[in-house]
């Protein structure tokens, strides 16, 4: 039956090759139309399963809250330069209003400074009561003093957590700025002004307003957009629209650096470098499979026309995706090269026999009719068993893996399709025209791989030798696949010297702070506050984002508000005591005590490993390890001593213009006025709360890099203990390498069964069935085997080449079956010199292809297109090593 209808086409496309070719016009046309509604949708998120709970939360959370989401710009140099550049950009930021929605580069001053004392715990209110009893700078010394050895030295959770760090921090840099303020009206009164003590007040009560890194290296611009990240378009506009803005201002700020990251701008590297990778792999793939064609079969119209055929499948093939599914994943988007290197195999094992029989037959259709009786079967059975293969995938939970499937089915069966109804018609035309225009009778040229029929007398003659070498090298290789390693970094697949990925290393070493966060929702305040509270006391989390920073629950609210109305009267009762000569002494003491209590507070923070804390003492007190590095404030105490009297009118300068300031500033941030949801701004609330209202977001910091797998489990298991409801980067990552794995290896599974289940229907013999799948279960082994043995790691894109090759490498084996079918079992010269010829090139061909994924920038393509040609290989060469062998010795006991 099958032989039947293979003659009957062959027939009609050597007799009609012009309808057919106009027919398949039509049909490409139409596909081309329908292939015009493919969306590319890049983002790794997208890869989950539709009904996951973390991927559902997390896409409504991106709808719900822009604030989800945040562009960063990354400022390096100095520090005065890059507060000025600050300041100069965000303006112009702004107004960017299609794309910004907001620019925070600030600590948002008024909010705190209404406010700020019904933030603070009604622990820390305690101590800071005292601290502010008294405004006068000798008591308020000691006052500093007593609290910070309440607050640090006797308590031995003071460090305990990354709050309590980054607190620690910020308190002493209000400190040294005031201690730099007191050197500036010392060494030169008459510059000293109201101003200089204005800002230090600033920085001790609020710290440096800019989002600056511990060492004043690196600072933070933080934009939340307009939009989601899943508006792919905008990603792209607003990334470009952004860094315009930044390419401006830069020239006039040469000691700085300055660039963009995030998701979004990430996103839009990734789309750039993936289309660019698309089309260098794509032009590259056709090219190398053309020239190897050309080479092989000494002709180059043939080869090329293969070419257009093949060109035709894909376009054919992204007509039905765009109708199936309408887009493209970061999975599948590269599939035009895979099929590339894949669906050129067919039109070679016919244009081989085509050359073949050329030479034998007189006519052109008695040698497409043997072309396709001898060849179409094999390319039937092997586009089948590949295509089912690929379709098996689509059991797979996992989105990206179900969609590879389904679009690499649909290419596997356009480019048989294409290649069995118009490649013959295509070929036919081709000898018509040539003779037309030569006048000559036509002549198909042939080569012959002689080197391949000497292999097979070989194996023939010494079965047992070349069957002992391929089992004993899949020996090897399977146990080096048994260790082989995964690589969990999701920035080892992105495209080397990213900015934005650089960028990230930048901020977790500059802040103990992976942009990568993971966030939950709350149904109150009340909840929202006690989720914040659990996960400040992680010690995997940098930063607890929430509400309660802004808005505590009313009745922690009500219990701080005595101790704010205390800080209040004391501030309000507070007059002013100038300084007299006597009082030096107990300045002098103070300052000394100052430095000693930084310096317990470095030890500790030295040995309990908070290195932060420790650099920042050391910037006060200097460093006891170095020869020249001194202490500041035993500096500042020298200065002092050398001219005590005009010290007495420097700091009673000091004090009468910073006292009025503080007083002013600690009333107003001593107001007992209890915070709602309408004293908030609105942009605080735009942050936090959902549109309707009922929805309060809490995002998760991690302190370090994630995408190191110990730090990602760890990471991952102390956000669920803080609530299941958890999503973000983290938790989805996490949650696609189990699906992968877990589907992985079900669709292997299942892979192997349809295979065996199509070669057993098709050869009506099990042994047959299962002589077909060795050399693939061979190759399969080998591959990753090779892989470890090259020191290369699986990653969560080349993954998927496992159940890939299964479909892929089947093919070698079902062809070289066929032809032992039709040849006879002893004739495995013959058979590795015609068929073993045609799966050397269609070997080459997809290697070629596959090859070609590593021209481009990106690495997790390459890294799929090394470990799928390292598996086509492997495939050919355990197909001619394993099957000529195992029959040849098969041959053998029969005869005897």
């Amino acid at each position: 039956m099958k032989e039947k209808l293979l003659r009957k086409w062959a027939r009609i496309a050597a007799t009609h090759p012009w309808w057919v070719i106009g027919i398949l016009f039509v049909i490409t046309v139409l596909s081309a139309l329908s292939a015009s509604r493919l969306k590319m949708e890049m983002r790794w998120s997208d890869l989950l399963p539709m009904h996951d709970p973390v991927a559902q939360e997390f896409d409504r959370i991106l709808k719900e809250y822009k604030s989800a989401e945040t562009i960063h710009i990354v400022v390096q140099g100095d520090e005065t330069q890059m507060k000025a550049f600050a300041d100069r950009i965000a303006p112009q930021i702004e107004e960017l209003t299609e794309y910004v929605d907001r620019v925070d580069y600030k600590l948002d001053k008024e909010f705190f400074a209404q406010h700020g004392f019904m933030l603070v715990k009604e622990k820390d209110l305690e101590t800071t009561k005292d601290m502010f009893a008294d405004l006068n700078l000798i008591p308020f010394m000691i006052n500093i003093n007593d609290n910070f050895e309440k607050e640090y030295i006797a308590d031995e959770e003071a460090l305990s957590t990354k709050e309590k760090e980054d607190e620690a921090v910020r308190s002493l840099d209000g400190f040294y700025y005031w201690l730099q303020t007191i050197d500036a009206f010392l060494s030169d009164p008459e510059h000293a002004d109201r101003a200089r003590a204005e800002s230090a007040v600033d920085q001790l009560l609020y710290g440096d307003p800019y989002f600056m890194s511990y060492d004043k290296r690196v600072l933070l611009i933080s934009i939340k957009p307009t939009f989601s990240s899943i508006d792919v378009d905008k990603d792209v506009a607003s990334t470009i629209a952004l860094q315009a803005v930044i390419d401006k201002n830069l020239p006039d700020f040469p000691d700085i650096r300055a660039g963009l990251t995030g998701i979004i701008p990430l996103q839009k590297d990734e789309m750039e470098h993936t289309m660019s990778s698309m089309k260098i792999s794509s032009i590259a793939a056709l090219v190398l499979v053309l020239v190897l064609f050309i080479l092989t079969f000494r002709m180059w119209s043939a080869p090329l026309l293969a070419g257009l055929n093949l060109v035709i499948a894909i376009v054919i093939a992204a007509g039905f995706i765009g109708v199936i599914l309408g887009r493209l994943n970061l999975m599948t988007s590269m599939f035009a090269v895979i099929l590339i290197g894949l669906g050129i195999d067919y039109s070679i094992h016919i244009i081989s026999a085509y050359s073949e029989r050329r030479n034998i037959d007189k006519d052109a259709i008695s040698a497409m009719e043997q072309s396709l009786i001898r060849s179409g079967p094999g390319i039937i059975t092997g586009a089948l068993t590949t295509a089912a293969a690929f379709f098996a995938l689509a059991i797979s939970v996992t989105q990206g893996i179900k969609e590879m499937g389904i679009v690499l089915g649909i290419g596997i069966i356009s480019a048989m399709l294409t290649t069995m109804f118009g490649l013959p018609a295509i070929l036919i035309a081709r000898e018509r025209l040539i003779t037309r225009l030569s006048r000559k009778p036509f002549k198909q040229p042939h080569v012959e791989f002689k080197i391949l029929e000497h292999f097979g007398s070989l194996v023939m003659r010494r079965p047992v030798l070349y069957l002992g070498i391929a089992i004993v090298l899949t020996a090897f290789f399977l146990y080096q696949a048994m260790n082989v390693k995964f690589d969990y970094n999701m920035y080892n697949i992105e495209p080397k010297g990213l900015t934005t990925v650089a960028l990230q290393d930048t901020i977790i070493e500059a802040f103990d702070m992976s942009t990568d966060f993971a966030m939950v929702t709350a149904n109150s305040i009340e909840e929202s506050y006690e989720l914040a509270d659990k996960a400040k006391e992680m010690p995997a989390f940098s930063m607890v984002e929430h509400i309660g920073d802004f808005l505590p629950p009313k009745e922690l609210q009500l219990k701080r508000r005595p101790y704010v109305e205390d800080i209040r009267k004391s501030v309000l009762n507070t007059r002013e005591v100038p300084i007299s000569q006597k009082d030096i002494d107990t300045f002098i003491a103070e300052l000394e005590r100052l430095d000693m209590n930084i310096y317990e507070l470095s030890q500790l923070a030295f040995i309990g490993g908070q290195d932060k804390v420790d650099e920042k003492c050391r910037s006060i007190i200097g460093d006891p390890e170095a020869e020249i590095s001194g202490s500041y404030i035993l500096e500042l105490i020298e200065k002092i001593k050398q001219d005590p009297k005009q010290a007495v009118q420097a700091l009673n300068l000091f004090q009468r213009y910073y006292m009025p300031d503080l007083r002013r500033k600690l009333h107003d941030m001593t107001n007992p006025e209890l915070i709602t949801l309408k004293t908030l701004p609105e942009h605080i609330k735009e942050r936090y709360i959902n549109d309707a209202g009922d929805k309060y977001l809490i995002t998760i910091y991690p302190r370090e890099m994630i995408w190191e797998f110990t730090a990602m489990r760890r990471f991952n298991k102390q956000v669920e203990l803080v609530s299941p409801k958890v999503t973000g980067n983290p938790p989805l990552f996490m949650r696609l390498i189990d699906y992968i794995a877990r589907d992985g290896l079900w669709a292997s599974i299942l892979t192997l069964f349809v295979v065996f289940l199509l070669l057993w229907f098709d050869f009506r013999s099990p042994f047959m069935a299962l002589l077909g799948m060795i050399p693939l279960v061979a190759g399969g082994i080998w591959m990753v085997g090779i892989l470890k043995t090259f020191g290369m790691m699986l990653n969560f894109i080349n993954v998927i080449g496992l159940p890939m090759i299964i479909g892929i490498g089947i093919d070698d084996g079902v062809h070289l079956l066929h032809r032992y079918k039709f040849e006879g079992f002893g004739m495995a010269p013959i058979v590795l010199r015609t068929t073993g010829k045609a799966i050397l090139l269609t070997s080459l061909t997809t290697m070629a292809g596959f090859g070609s994924l590593m021209l481009g920038t990106y690495r997790g393509w390459a890294d799929l297109g090394a470990l799928l040609s390292i598996g086509v290989a492997a495939c050919f060469v355990t197909t001619v090593l394993f099957l000529p062998a195992i029959v040849s010795l098969g041959q053998q006991k029969n005869k005897k």
